[in-house]
Formats: C-alpha cells, sequence, structure tokens
C-alpha cells in the first residue's frame, strides 16, 4: 500500500492486524503511527485501557509479544505501537507472532532504518498486514511532497510559495509540516498561501531567499546575486545556513541533464522541477552554461559545499564563502 491508500483505510476505520513502517525517511514512519494512534480510538478514554506504546530499546521481542496478544479490555481493537524498532534486540524471533497475529489488536512496528525484504519475518509481514518503507526525498521531488502536506492539512499554496519553501527550507518535512501547520491559523477558508503569507508569518523574503539567489545566478545576473548575498550577511537570521550550495548543484545538474537531452523544450524542464516561470530562462541558460562550463561548475560547488562544512581548514561564513564562489562561477575566463 502507499501512503494515501493507507491514509484512506485508517480513515474508514479498516485496520490490518500488522503495520510495518521502515525506511530511512523518518518523517512519513512518524506521520502514519501518530495518525493512527490519532485515529484508532473512538472514545480516547480507552486508551487507559487498550492502548500500549514502547520503544525499542526498552523491550524484547518477547515482551511485544505478550502486549501485542492481550485482549481488549474495553474496545473492539487493542492498540500497540513500537518506535525506534530498530533498537529491538534479535527483532526477528517476533516471526512467529507475525504469522499468526492475535486478530483483535492492531500491531504497528516503527522501524528507522533499512529492513531486510528477504527476511521470514519481513514476507510473514507482508501476507497478513500492511508494510510500507517510503523512498528518501530528494529535491527534485520535494515540491510534490510539500503540495501533499498543504493538501493533508486543506490548505491551498501557489507555486511559487512551494518553491520559496523548498528552496529555503531543503528537504526537512518535520519543519515543513510544522511551518505549514502554523498557517492553519492564518489563512482563510479557501484563499491560497502566496509568497506574501510566507514571508509576513515564516519569516522568508520574497526578495531575498535562496531560491531567487538561484534564480539570478543562473540567469547570470551577478549584481541581484550579490545584492541577495549582501542580504544574507545582514541578514543571518533570515539566512538557512547550508541551503544555497545544494540548491545551486541541483539547478546545474538541471541544465545538464538539459544539455544531454534530445527534448529541449519547456515541457521538458518543468518535468525536471524546474519552476514554470523559470523554464524559459534555464533554458536560455544553457546557451552560455556549455555543457564543458556547468561540468567545472559542478566540481567547482562540490569543493565549495565540503570547504563549507569546514574542509580544508575553512573559517569563513558562509555569505561570504558564497560571494567568492558566486565571483567563481561568473568568472569569463572560467
Amino acid at each position: 500500500m502507499e501512503y494515501n491508500d493507507i491514509i484512506e483505510s485508517i480513515d474508514k476505520k479498516k485496520f490490518a492486524p500488522i503495520y510495518f513502517f521502515a525506511g530511512e525517511e523518518h518523517y512519513f514512519i512518524d506521520k502514519l503511527s501518530n495518525y493512527i494512534e490519532t485515529h484508532f480510538f473512538e472514545d480516547e478514554s480507552a486508551k487507559d485501557f487498550d492502548f500500549e506504546i514502547v520503544y525499542g530499546q526498552d523491550v524484547s521481542p518477547d515482551q511485544i509479544s505478550i502486549f501485542a496478544r492481550q485482549y481488549p479490555m474495553v474496545s473492539n481493537r487493542r492498540l500497540v505501537i513500537v518506535r525506534e524498532a530498530q533498537e529491538v534486540n534479535k527483532i526477528n524471533t517476533l516471526v512467529q507472532y507475525m504469522k499468526n497475529p492475535q486478530p483483535q489488536t492492531v500491531l504497528v512496528i516503527c522501524y528507522k532504518g533499512k529492513y531486510d525484504g528477504r527476511t521470514e519475518m519481513y514476507k510473514a509481514m507482508d501476507k497478513n498486514g500492511v508494510v510500507f518503507q517510503p523512498k528518501k526525498v530528494y529535491e527534485d521531488y520535494l515540491p510534490k511532497y510539500v503540495k501533499e502536506i498543504a493538501q493533508e492539512k486543506k490548505l491551498k499554496i501557489s507555486e511559487s510559495a512551494v518553491n520559496m519553501l523548498v528552496s529555503n527550507i531543503g528537504v526537512d518535512l518535520y519543519r515543513i509540516d510544522h511551518e505549514l501547520e502554523k498557517l492553519t491559523n492564518v489563512v482563510q477558508p479557501n484563499e491560497e498561501i502566496s509568497p506574501k503569507i510566507i514571508e509576513d508569518y515564516i519569516g522568508i523574503s520574497r526578495e531575498y531567499n535562496v531560491f531567487e539567489y538561484v534564480s539570478a545566478v543562473v540567469t547570470r545576473n551577478f549584481d541581484r546575486a550579490n545584492k541577495i548575498l549582501h542580504y544574507f550577511s545582514s541578514n543571518p537570521k533570515n539566512f538557512e545556513k547550508g541551503s544555497a550550495i545544494p540548491n545551486l548543484y541541483l539547478a546545474f545538474f538541471r541544465l545538464l541533464q538539459y544539455h544531454f537531452s534530445v527534448d529541449k523544450s519547456e515541457t521538458f524542464m518543468k518535468s525536471l522541477g524546474v519552476f514554470w516561470k523559470d523554464a524559459r530562462p534555464y533554458m536560455q541558460a544553457a546557451s552560455y552554461y556549455s555543457f564543458a562550463r556547468v561540468v567545472k561548475i559542478m566540481h567547482l560547488l562540490r569543493k565549495y559545499d565540503k570547504m563549507n562544512k569546514g574542509a580544508e581548514g575553512n573559517q569563513t561564513e558562509e555569505p561570504e564563502l558564497l560571494k567568492e564562489l558566486t565571483f567563481q562561477i561568473f568568472k569569463a575566463d572560467f
């Protein structure tokens, strides 16, 4: 089952006896387990009798099995959630329970890490329950997830607002969720979240942000790029550290894909995740950022990314380091 399918089944109170959530993208694991907990009991007072939550480092497989095999006291079903299940010693010994789960218990296993799908326990869980291993979220697909998180909160969000969040927050779904949650008390019904709302309530400037900086570099607007970097230096609280170089790298990687592709259309650029208003500027950028130049710039970005993380004894503040990097990118003889 996919994420949305699981949410839909929970809303319909169609619970499986076993849920196994595993993988490196912890946001979805926490989100689903919390969603089950929130929507499981129609009477909240029943949680005192038929709900058990345990943590991997504090529990053994035998104890988990005992909790799961108990019968509900006041409800039709009992809920047992195991968080940080990757810490359970010899967790695969739960295989016997997974082969024959208690039908009146819903057992939720939250395993933060990779789990071997070849094991006997995995096959038993897949047969008798729901197994969901979300893939790690990369920048290319982040706008899609931002829209889905907004939709879950019954919020409408503009493309430009999505790009402001993505370029300034990066791949941090927990924070994106938190920031959008704040807006549920701000926006009116049917009102679309705009860049101005993002600026007013989240604190990301519409003009001076990482998204606009990357756009200035791609379109070779040296003055604009430096004005934004000057703003970052003067307003460190409004600068999301560590986000500029990864976003620059993604932009030039898209240019590399464009150079490689036979399809040179605007539609292709949009398919790469380029914001619609930047599709044409990206296509124009390919004329002065040749394939060879893009490759060199990507090597340069990797070098400065390491420097920004302290390599080569670098102690330069990030906005100043970005000024140097920007100059290197724009250099005519590069």
